[in-house]
């Protein structure tokens, strides 16, 4: 028994050795191919890295689960910066920005750092563009902080708590921080690596995944082994988070305008767009035929439906 119980931990090792070391130096590789490219503003207890672009009335943009301010920079900043001033921040934790703790990964932290950034940058009344995960931060933003902006652009928006997390997302469901640690020091950038091409599709699905996604768009960010601890805690923090702000459309007194992808494979449009556009009286607007990625594959139309609020925003 004893003989058999060491070949399977000598077998064990023999897995996770090499694993391991594949992670560290794809972790290393991405990092390096997906440099920093914006600004650094420091508060009490995180980092923000973050694009400026432009003059004019300030536009502030937040990503998604497990993206980074590249998915805005890509093809969507370079159709507004002409006329406005265009922020795409790394939020917390995510891309190149830092967090002190896990707990700032709840939608409620994650807004009071955003109006921290406000404040210290002294931006005046921006419009946030929330995109999937980035829309409930908006939202939070929106309910807690609402003097400090003047509207909400919402991109396929997380509005309503979630029971069932998407497919692409479940390996990152790990509620014990010793677990995400080892997984993501192990095996993660193997396994995202396997599931790379499969993932994008999923996300982009039924719209092809964008060119140089992967680099350009920051895509392959998600692979480093940082990056899937942050996500994962990510994931879980706004799990537990969003019922706190479910149930709270009517105090919502901002302009609010939502932009839905009809075939959207990660967030239902019926649920996160039709239902609380009911229920707040946001203006809904679906593409037909179109998917959750929409900052990159639909850029115009999300340049058309972000001016359109800032043409209703106007102070």
């Amino acid at each position: 028994m004893f003989y058999l119980l060491s070949y399977v931990v000598i077998l064990l090792l023999l897995l996770i050795i090499p694993c391991a070391l594949f992670t560290t130096i794809i972790s290393h590789k991405i990092r390096r191919s997906i440099p920093k490219f914006g600004k650094i503003t420091r508060l009490e207890d995180a980092e923000i890295h973050w694009y400026d672009s432009g003059q004019g009335r300030p536009i502030i943009m937040l990503h998604g689960l497990g993206g980074n301010l590249r998915n805005f920079t890509y093809a969507l900043t370079g159709r507004l910066n002409n006329d406005f001033r265009v922020i795409a921040i790394d939020r917390a934790g995510s891309g190149w920005s830092r967090r002190s703790k896990p707990v700032i990964a709840t939608l409620q932290e994650q807004a009071r750092i955003i109006s921290e950034f406000i404040e210290q940058e002294r931006i005046e009344k921006p419009l946030i563009v929330g995109h999937s995960l980035g829309g409930a931060i908006a939202l939070a933003i929106a309910l807690e902080h609402k003097k400090q902006i003047s509207g909400l652009a919402l991109i396929c928006p997380a509005t309503q708590p979630v029971d069932r997390v998407p497919d692409i997302f479940r390996f990152l469901n790990i509620t014990s921080p010793t677990l995400r640690f080892f997984v993501a020091y192990t095996f993660s950038s193997f396994i995202g690596i396997l599931t790379r091409k499969n993932t994008f599709q999923i996300a982009f699905a039924p719209e092809p995944v964008s060119e140089n996604f992967s680099i350009e768009g920051g895509g392959d960010l998600a692979l480093s082994s940082r990056a899937f601890i942050k996500t994962s805690e990510d994931l879980i923090f706004a799990l537990s988070s969003a019922p706190l702000l479910a149930g709270r459309e009517k105090e919502l007194d901002v302009p609010i305008a939502i932009l839905f992808g009809e075939q959207d494979k990660i967030l239902d449009v019926k649920l996160h767009g039709q239902k609380f556009a009911k229920l707040s009286g946001a203006k809904l607007k679906i593409l037909t035929g179109k998917g959750h990625m929409l900052p990159l594959t639909q850029p115009d139309e999300c340049s058309n439906f972000i001016r359109g609020m800032m043409d209703k925003t106007s102070y």
